[in-house]
């Protein structure tokens, strides 16, 4: 019996898909004085550019990372913050340079002038601008911009995720967001801190001041998960600017606790032409103590089967080679140790310990496996009548 070509299958269900995106996206295309073009969800796949970061000691879990999450077409720049020696920065780089696939494509780079980076601080996301300006720079056409820290895994190959997003208007924005703050009202956004590593070259502590703020008036406040994955055309809106209210709001959170949690949410949010480009979902899969707490908690392989389920693209967080990311690697991503994901660029012999991505082919040929229709099944869910526009920067 013959074995079914996996892309010939999405493509039935994909027709609805199609058709949502189709109607959305006419009335969703941002414009704006530099550049008048409006995206399409038609043609060839889009190229992500990744920003992957961790502290000292993460070097082999990036590297670890940056294989299952490797495609030519995409853009890769490493971040290892100040608190890792300059020796390790060094040997990531290192290691960088001795893949050849990473230098016959040129598409990894790493940071050679750290950041200091409190996450309780604005450093956070002063990092993440900083990042995201410099794959603006070196990365000149890329859709689609997506942070990941050492602790994330992806749940689906990059061939899966290209194919997928090849169907969706490239300036939509995944960013969970929500006007519902709660507790964080009292204990972010009102109290005034200040991150000294801001002005400071050693490592000291967040605190905060005397005074507390009143809440915005002449915008509304957003808030949601760190992890994202923003359209170019959003980040050369932050960061480029052609409008002042990016810059106005970047200060308002240089004195909030956790402001990468915020920024971008309330930016979307308030800001006319991309207010109907927020998709609420980042296509993550985390998991929760009971109560919660500020962080997401440790996932195992008590948590495999719901993460297959979930179609989310990547998950957090992961302890360092925690063994359910073998599980992954052999069941979801069909690689090895020391090996990239294979897709449809790997077109060398497998089998018999021979790695096929050391043969490479055109990176414009996707593969996408049967797993690729969980996603599909959890953008229809994000992207349908019912959920897309009652979710879209609801203000409560």
């Amino acid at each position: 019996m013959q074995t079914p070509n996996p892309s010939l299958l999405l493509g039935t269900s994909l027709c609805s898909l199609l058709f949502l995106l189709r109607a959305f996206h006419s009335s969703t295309s941002v414009r704006s004085p530099a550049a008048v073009h409006s995206s399409s969800p038609f043609g060839p796949p889009p190229r992500l550019a990744y920003f992957v970061t961790g502290s000292a000691g993460d070097a082999s879990r990036m590297l670890r990372l940056l294989r299952t999450i490797y495609h030519p077409r995409n853009q890769y720049l490493l971040h290892l913050d100040l608190a890792a020696p300059a020796a390790q920065r060094r040997d990531l780089a290192l290691a960088v340079r001795s893949v050849d696939a990473y230098v016959a494509f040129r598409n990894v780079n790493v940071v050679e002038r750290a950041d200091r980076v409190d996450r309780d601080g604005s450093t956070a996301l002063a990092s993440m601008l900083h990042g995201a300006a410099v794959l603006l720079r070196y990365g000149a056409n890329w859709d689609w911009f997506v942070n990941l820290d050492a602790s994330s895994y992806p749940l689906i190959t990059q061939d899966d995720l290209l194919h997928m997003l090849s169907f969706v208007p490239r300036d939509f924005n995944f960013i969970e967001h929500s006007s519902d703050i709660g507790w964080k009202e009292y204990q972010r956004i009102r109290p005034i801190i200040m991150d000294p590593s801001l002005y400071l070259a050693s490592e000291s502590e967040i605190f905060y001041t005397s005074e507390k703020r009143d809440m915005p008036s002449a915008y509304r406040f957003f808030t949601g998960s760190s992890s994202v994955i923003l359209s170019r055309k959003l980040l050369e809106f932050s960061i480029l600017g052609w409008d002042n209210f990016p810059r106005t709001l970047l200060l308002y959170f240089s004195n909030m606790k956790s402001s990468q949690n915020g920024y971008f949410h309330t930016l979307v949010c308030n800001s006319k032409p991309f207010r109907r480009t927020a998709v609420n979902s980042n296509l993550r899969f985390v998991a929760w103590d009971n109560p919660p707490g500020d962080e997401p908690r440790y996932l195992n392989f008590g948590d495999l089967s719901r993460m297959m389920r979930s179609g989310a693209a990547f998950a957090r967080k992961f302890r360092e080679d925690d063994p359910v990311l073998d599980k992954i690697d052999k069941k979801i991503l069909h690689r090895y140790h020391d090996r990239f994901a294979p897709g449809g660029w790997c077109i060398g012999r497998d089998g018999r310990g021979r790695d096929p991505c050391q043969v490479w082919g055109d990176p414009d040929i996707l593969r996408p496996g049967l797993l690729a229709k969980r996603l599909e099944k959890l953008l229809l869910t994000v992207l349908s009548n019912s959920s897309f526009h009652s979710n879209q920067c609801v203000y409560k």
